[in-house]
């Protein structure tokens, strides 16, 4: 027999995998070790409990209590005790300073109130809002970064939508007549449980489909559901892929049942509305023709799009987009206020009757409903604002993502590339912005609206300089007026006509926390009970 020599083996085939997956396990320790260390923006880090701490376990910290991380940083940098030793509010212009901490797919640099106004003077074309909520949304795995490419939804809300409330009180308050038949149980001759996030929901997406797509689309049951799992799935899959390294998005979110669900309701949003959205400019293409005005409704904000679109924005697929875009925000904003506004009035009964006296003597000053009466509910309002004093939809606000370097008047140097932020939840929780923060006091902002010249100031839906849940300044949230007439019609609604309560045995239900978000809980219970007639307000 022939024997052939034995070729020696490649040493890269001698070197067993487990090493190899070692070595470069270390390498990817080491490269999250500096870059957390030595590579963010110069600001103090907050968030760590070991110089030998990566990335990826900061991040999960954040997930599980980023309360506990954001006040770390505003106790230690912003308001530390020896800041506290200067004049009241003195401390908040004068030696405060930023601070980081980090997640998977940035280092977020929160900063002191004191730069509110320099921020807010910014151009968007240096510190650029828009470009950091898409950030923080995941856009590219969330179908949200249609928002980079238009802005009409923004532009309509202010020019149409809080120009024309005035009108939309009344269509809104028939919408909320239909859900209350069509959603709300019979309740009239006994204690009814109910789960007021997911009941809440309903009602809050028939009144914004009413002012958002209007009649029949509204009462869809196909669009309830388009408008409101988009905004559920879409939350899922930000929550979920936060948790992952940035490297990771693309392919995890090719595995992740609710990024395919969000796209897919995406697409079910655009075949439900671009057949109304081409019929609707047919009719104006043939008005134009013979020069006569076209009989649409306008008193939605679809028509009020297609009346001011522009080039590309004029396309139906472009508009069905940004309507469901526009739903997520709003729905979002309503339920979880009105929700934890419902779970506060169980937890402080006292406050139920002065608010139904102040209902009821408005209602009887106007001679009825008007839809000016909602400006008048100061007490309501103030509760309103309290109750997301202690319940923020999120700990961070005000976001921007700097698209050049920007050095501030203190000489603190902004990187292009950063995203900055406030902590909203923080600075409104300050003793020096709002004292005794630990108690709740219903009835906080309407006492602070009866001192001279303060009238129109401390409303929930206005902003100011150290409250920050809207935002502030032209970027502004444009949408908190509608937010905030939408949540009092459901709210007028329910104390005038219902009892409420909790479960024999049971507290208000713990908030869900993921990351910086606040949510109330989704499982939590309430009894209700009609009241008698004689008691109830017709609306």
């Amino acid at each position: 027999m022939l024997n052939l020599p034995v070729l020696s083996t490649s040493p890269v085939q001698d070197i067993p995998w487990f090493w190899t997956f070692f070595s470069l396990s270390v390498c990817f320790y080491l490269f999250s070790i500096i870059s957390v260390r030595f590579l963010g923006p110069k600001a103090h880090l907050v968030g760590l409990r070991s110089a030998f701490e990566p990335r990826v376990i900061a991040n999960y910290r954040f997930f599980k209590d980023a309360a506990s991380v954001i006040n770390e940083g505003y106790a230690k940098v912003i308001a530390s005790p020896e800041k506290r030793n200067k004049p009241a509010h003195a401390w908040q212009f004068q030696g405060a300073s930023p601070f980081r901490f980090v997640r998977n797919d940035a280092d977020i640099v929160v900063l002191p109130v004191k730069y509110v106004d320099e921020i807010r003077s910014l151009p968007n074309e240096i510190a650029n809002p828009t470009l950091a909520h898409a950030h923080n949304l995941l856009g590219r795995h969330t179908d949200m970064d249609i928002i980079l490419r238009s802005n009409l939804h923004f532009r309509m809300i202010q020019a149409k939508l809080t120009p024309s409330l005035g009108a939309l009180t009344q269509p809104m308050q028939d919408e909320l007549n239909y859900a209350m038949e069509q959603d709300f149980p019979a309740c009239d001759d006994e204690w009814v449980t109910i789960q007021p996030y997911h009941l809440i929901l309903g009602l809050v997406a028939r009144i914004s489909g009413r002012v958002f797509v209007g009649l029949p689309l509204c009462r869809s049951e196909r669009w309830l559901e388009i408008s409101t799992q988009f905004t559920e799935n879409v939350f899922v899959t930000v929550v979920f892929l936060r948790l992952l390294p940035t490297w990771l998005h693309p392919v995890a979110s090719l595995f992740l049942p609710s990024r395919w669900r969000g796209s897919g309701y995406v697409k079910d949003a655009k075949r439900f509305l671009i057949p109304e959205i081409k019929h609707r400019q047919s009719i104006i293409l043939a008005h134009e023709k013979d020069g006569s005005n076209p009989e649409l409704p306008c008193d939605n904000l679809l028509s009020w799009m297609m009346e001011c679109a522009q080039g590309d924005e004029t396309d139906p697929a472009h508009l069905a987009h940004l309507e469901i875009v526009i739903s997520l925000a709003s729905i979002h904003t309503s339920q979880m206020n009105a929700v934890h506004v419902l779970y506060d009035l169980a937890s402080y009964p006292e406050y139920v009757q002065p608010i139904r006296d102040e209902i009821r003597s408005v209602a009887e000053e106007d001679g009825g409903w008007q839809k000016t009466s909602f400006a008048k509910l100061r007490k309501l309002d103030s509760f309103l604002k309290e109750s997301q004093r202690f319940n923020p939809p999120t700990l961070l606000s005000y976001h921007r993502l700097m698209t050049k370097d920007h050095t501030l008047t203190d000489g603190t140097l902004l990187a292009k590339g950063s995203h900055i932020c406030m902590p909203v939840s923080a600075i409104q929780n300050d003793p020096s912005v709002t004292p005794n923060p630990d108690v709740f006091d219903g009835f906080r902002y309407e006492k602070l609206r009866q001192r001279e010249g303060e009238g129109h100031l401390h409303q929930f839906a206005t902003t100011e300089n150290k409250l920050l849940n809207f935002g502030h300044g032209k970027n502004a949230c444009p949408g908190r007026f509608f937010a905030s007439l939408e949540i009092k019609t459901i709210l007028v609604r329910l104390i005038m006509n219902y009892d409420f309560r909790f479960v024999d045995g049971e507290g208000r239900p713990a908030n869900k926390m993921a990351h910086e978000f606040v949510f109330p809980n989704p499982d939590g219970k309430l009894l209700v009970k009609a009241r008698a007639e004689k008691d109830r307000l017709m609306l």
